[in-house]
């Protein structure tokens, strides 16, 4: 590489009139020094991110698979910047259309558009979850 920067020293060929400027020097890197103890780390790092990428995999599940808590802890559990998603709870008396708000005690607490206060009912009452969208 040092020979194609030496042969480069030629002069343009313009024929325009141009002052005569000094060449501008190079300063570049001339060597680089490395230590294992960033390589072991680096090496630490790429294990702890696989094996959180397995568990990860381990814990996702279809919405089709999980079972009625799975889905009412996973509802309930969702960030507040993530839209909520309207469900249909199926009980043995009633059906509910809402959102899944909180889950605590075995008890789900529904957000129904017809009523202000979101509704309690008991996990065990709830024989199956849809999803209907936004």
């Amino acid at each position: 590489m040092v020979d194609s920067v030496q042969t480069n020293k030629e002069l343009p060929k313009l024929y325009i009139t141009q002052p005569d400027l000094a060449e501008p020097s190079r300063s570049m890197q001339s060597y680089y020094q490395s230590t294992n103890k960033y390589q072991k780390r680096e090496e630490n790092d790429e294990i702890v991110k696989k094996q959180k990428v397995a568990s990860d995999q381990l814990d996702k599940k279809k919405f089709k698979d999980m079972t009625l808590k799975e889905k009412v802890i996973y509802f309930a559990s969702m960030p507040f910047h993530v839209p909520k998603v309207k469900c249909e709870l199926q009980t043995e008396r009633k059906k509910y259309v809402g959102i899944i708000e909180d889950f605590q005690n075995q008890m789900v607490m529904v957000k129904v558009a017809s009523k202000q206060a979101p509704v309690s009912i008991p996990i065990d009452h709830i024989k199956e979850i849809n999803l209907i969208g936004f």
